[in-house]
Parts: structure tokens; C-alpha cells; sequence
């Protein structure tokens, strides 16, 4: 059996991946090799046969004969957003506030000029798309093709403050498949992204801070304008129940 690698001195808190190798052998014949592939896990350890029944679950696999981890390692990073490998517990609400001082609104003119009607309050489930430690910061089709983002808000966190955050093929997948809302900790408030948002008629927020905070799901998004003329002004919270949380 492989091992992990790391040392658990009984203060191994926060969010854990694992980083593994594996073969995977199907009952009616083939097999799959995945080198360097990573999940979120639900605790800060994992056995060999739980990771094992982690990937099938995770990618949907059927008639699934036996899996081999042939190596794997721990890592201690915000979990992605990894499907079926999350636990459920705890009760109650947690509200992080993600407005900083570069937090924009970008909302879309409607018929007339004017801004449409998701301009004022905001409340949505959230898909979550983090792509800290990514060569490339920008969600393209790939990125965002995991997700159900039919009537969601899709977060992008690029764990950096300026540039762009999405290609221009990812808009035209965000507005196909029904986004009603991006947002973002890039500040990239006018160009070439917020160009082709617009273009889309979806409504863009810039800017935000915290999304290190937010549960890989579970997370619904909740947005006020200050008071004001000024519609691009706008507070925006995460809200998670607790009991949704991986």
C-alpha cells in the first residue's frame, strides 16, 4: 500500500486534497490510468480502498472491477469543488462578507437604457470555480464544464488582483447554458471580459475578497447596491448553511 506522505501531529486542520496515481479496471474489460490527478477528500486522511471508491463516485464510472492507488500524497489546500466527495454535517448559517474596496457592479443596459431588475437585490447558488495554482488563471470551456451553472452564480477565483478571468468561449458557455451572474476576485473591470459579459447581458461583479473562506459548495451569493445613484456600488456576501458545507 502506498503511503502518504506528511505527518499528522494531531493539528491538521482546514481543507485537504490528495494528489495520486491510480489504475482503475473495469469488469467488462479496458482499464484506466490517471497520473497526477487530484480530489478533495472530507477529512485530513484517506485509505487506499476509500480513495478507490472516491474516483468512481467522483467521475461517475460504471462497471468498475477493482482500482490500484500506486501513489499518493496529502496536500493541505482549499478544496475545488471535486463532485460526490464531500461530507455533510454541523448546523447553522455562515455569512462572509466579500466586498473590498475594488468591489464593482457591472450590470447590462436592458430595453430602454435601463439596468435590469437583478440590478437590485441578489440571491443565487453559487458555482464555485478556483483556479489557484493554475499556470493560466482564466476559466475557458474546460474550466467551467464540470458545473450545472443553469441559473447560478459563477465565482471565479483567480487569487490574483488584476487581468483577465474568463475567454471569451467561456462567456458564450455562461450565457448558453443559463448564468444569471459572474463574479470574481480579479479587478478586471473594463476590458475585453467585461466587454463580451456585457455583449452576453450578464451581469458581472468585480473586485471581491475572501473567497479563500467559501466551502467548495453549498454556497449561495447574496448582493445589495449601497444606497445612492451609483448602481456599481454593491455589498456582497457568501451565505452557506453549515450542514452543506465539504
Amino acid at each position: 500500500m502506498a503511503m502518504a506522505t506528511g505527518t499528522n501531529n494531531g493539528q491538521r486542520g482546514g481543507e485537504w486534497r490528495v494528489d495520486f496515481d491510480a489504475e482503475v479496471v473495469f469488469s467488462n474489460g479496458g482499464a484506466l490510468q490517471m497520473q497526477g490527478f487530484r480530489l478533495d477528500i472530507p477529512g485530513d486522511d484517506i485509505a487506499d480502498g476509500e480513495l478507490g471508491e472516491l474516483i468512481v463516485r467522483h467521475l461517475g464510472l460504471l462497471m468498475v472491477g477493482s482500482t490500484k492507488i500506486t501513489r499518493r500524497e496529502l496536500l493541505q489546500e482549499p478544496h475545488k469543488g471535486s463532485r460526490n466527495t464531500g461530507s455533510h454535517a454541523g448546523s447553522g448559517r455562515t455569512t462572509t462578507d466579500l466586498t473590498g474596496p475594488a468591489t464593482r457592479a457591472a450590470w447590462p443596459s436592458g430595453p430602454g437604457g435601463a439596468a435590469p431588475g437583478l440590478a437590485g437585490l441578489v440571491d443565487l447558488p453559487v458555482v464555485l470555480v478556483r483556479l489557484l495554482g493554475a499556470g493560466a488563471p482564466v476559466a475557458d470551456r474546460l474550466a467551467l464544464a464540470p458545473f450545472d451553472l443553469a441559473g447560478h452564480a459563477v465565482v471565479v477565483q483567480t487569487g490574483r488582483a488584476a487581468g483577465p478571468y474568463l475567454t471569451e468561449d467561456a462567456v458564450a458557455l455562461l450565457a448558453g447554458q443559463g448564468a444569471l451572474l459572474v463574479a470574481t476576485d480579479s479587478r478586471e473591470g473594463n476590458g475585453p471580459v467585461a466587454a463580451a459579459l456585457a455583449a452576453a447581458g450578464l451581469p458581472a461583479l468585480t473586485g471581491l475578497t475572501g473567497l479563500e473562506a467559501l466551502p467548495a459548495t453549498g454556497v449561495r451569493l447574496h448582493a445589495v447596491p449601497f444606497p445612492g445613484q451609483d448602481n456599481s456600488l454593491i455589498r456582497v456576501y457568501g451565505v452557506t448553511d453549515d450542514q452543506h458545507q465539504d
